[in-house]
């Protein structure tokens, strides 16, 4: 899966994986990274916020994954 770096707030990591792409976006994980826990989300991008997330450089492509999104059973 891809993933991208999330630009955040000082003290938190956050990090965006894509799960599957439709038509009109993606289906992605949002793991936000505290200094004592962490918060997944599932949520759909449309492919035109995703795109303006890059393009802005809100989110940046990770070459080689920072973090694993467990995976649920």
């Amino acid at each position: 899966m891809i993933q991208y770096r999330v630009k955040s707030s000082e003290g938190i990591q956050a990090f965006l994986e894509i799960v599957r792409e439709h038509p009109d976006g993606y289906d992605v994980i949002i793991t936000n990274i505290y200094e004592d826990y962490k918060k997944e989300t599932r949520e759909f991008l449309t492919r035109q916020l995703f795109e303006t997330c890059l393009r802005t450089g809100y989110l940046i492509k990770i070459d080689e994954p920072e973090y694993q999104v467990p995976i649920s059973a």
